[in-house]
């Protein structure tokens, strides 16, 4: 068909529309910013309360990411947070052990309205028992028990843990891109009688091996806490690992190991950059324990920027000509992220717009927020109304 003038008029004339249209697409999209995750999650605006939290927290060595979360916290609430470090709760000393003297001093305190424990480390149990002996009236919250969660949670507040039916698939997944056949996972008595918690984790595991089709091998380690401290439980890792090779329980490199026990990381790293092995995630998911003791490893200036630490791994790795390991980093700040949400649940549980009744959803609010991710996800710890399970997935591939 022969276009006329004006056909040709109205064609330009629409392409000009068209492409206005799109301009202002483009420019609109451009201009549009990030939804405010409080927004989001109809989170309420955080009220400072008149009484200050207390954050109780090992030293930056056992635990850095809860170390310097802390650190940013009391930074930013400099007039509503203070800070205790204990010792490191894996060395047995005489006399009662920080978390319990200093629980008892900040219940002492008229200006300490809550204790918040960035990891309730073994006394945990004792030191709330005796804080609220002393101040019924004292918050207390805790992040992970390693002690009974049923009890703590009789005795705190509120308490924030890992999903390990989420974190087990999600590590066991990992190891088995790196290609394990066999996944070993150490833990203590401790740990396993103790804890419905780490119970748990330890099944999870299991369930997670069998679906992956992996072989699944448990092995109970020695404590810290008997004879010989952690060159004791250290040294039990390297001969165990031995063992199983010499009993030929594993055979070959495609090896996992994992444990629940903090103290003896660097000693599974170590065994796997000897043997060509797998080592997927420490006893916690996080960046920063495990590989930051065997590697000089430069923290980032803000603890949540674990892009800057994983780009840091990466160089400190791949400057190892002698290590074999197939090494993996969790990605996301997962100690941070309770962290944060258990100083503005304190903070919220001060000043009374949090309660026993709404505590299910603004405790999971303020987790969501300080997440900001649709990955994150938390839900009730079984059918406790004051305790949540949270994890976000993710971990990248070192070597």
């Amino acid at each position: 068909m022969k276009l006329t003038k004006k056909h040709g008029l109205f064609k330009r004339i629409a392409a000009a529309t068209l492409v206005f249209v799109l301009l202002f697409s483009l420019a609109s999209c451009k201009d549009e910013k990030p939804e405010d995750p409080a927004v989001k999650y109809n989170a309420d605006e955080i009220v400072l309360p008149d009484k200050k939290v207390a954050i109780l927290v090992a030293p930056e060595a056992q635990f850095p990411e809860d170390y310097k979360a802390a650190k940013e916290l009391e930074s930013e609430y400099p007039n509503n947070i203070v800070i205790k470090e204990y010792k490191d709760s894996r060395i047995l000393e005489g006399g009662d052990p920080g978390i319990i003297t200093f629980s008892k001093e900040l219940a002492n305190d008229p200006d300490i309205g809550a204790i918040v424990y960035a990891r309730a480390t073994q006394y945990t149990r004792n030191a709330i028992y005796k804080a609220k002996e002393i101040n019924p009236e004292i918050v207390t919250v805790c992040i992970e028990p390693e002690e009974d969660i049923e009890e703590i949670s009789d005795l705190a507040n509120l308490v924030y843990c890992v999903d390990w039916a989420k974190a087990a698939e999600d590590i066991v997944a990992q190891a088995k891109a790196q290609g394990a056949k066999y996944f070993v996972a150490f833990s203590i008595s401790r740990h396993i009688s103790s804890n419905p918690l780490i119970r748990s984790e330890i099944d999870a595991f299991k369930n997670a091996c069998d679906a992956q089709g992996i072989t699944y091998i448990y092995n109970s380690s020695v404590d810290t806490n008997n004879t010989g401290g952690i060159s004791a439980a250290q040294k039990y890792i390297d001969e165990a690992v031995a063992r199983l090779y010499l009993n030929k329980t594993v055979e070959g490199k495609d090896v996992a190991l994992f444990s629940t026990d903090s103290a003896v990381q660097s000693t599974l790293i170590n065994q796997a950059n000897s043997r060509g092995l797998i080592y997927v995630c420490p006893s916690f998911p996080t960046a920063y324990n495990g590989l930051g003791e065997v590697y000089e490893i430069a923290k980032p200036e803000s603890i949540t920027d674990v892009a800057a630490y994983i780009k840091s791994a990466k160089d400190a790795v791949e400057a190892d000509n002698s290590g074999t390991a197939r090494l993996s980093i969790y990605k996301t700040p997962l100690a941070s992220i309770l962290l944060r949400a258990a100083v503005h649940s304190s903070f919220d549980l001060l000043g009374g717009t949090m309660t026993a009744e709404n505590m299910a959803d603004k405790a999971t609010v303020r987790a969501l927020v300080a997440a900001n991710s649709d990955d994150f996800s938390i839900t009730a710890y079984g059918t406790k109304k004051n305790a949540f399970m949270a994890y976000q997935p993710g971990f990248e591939t070192l070597r």
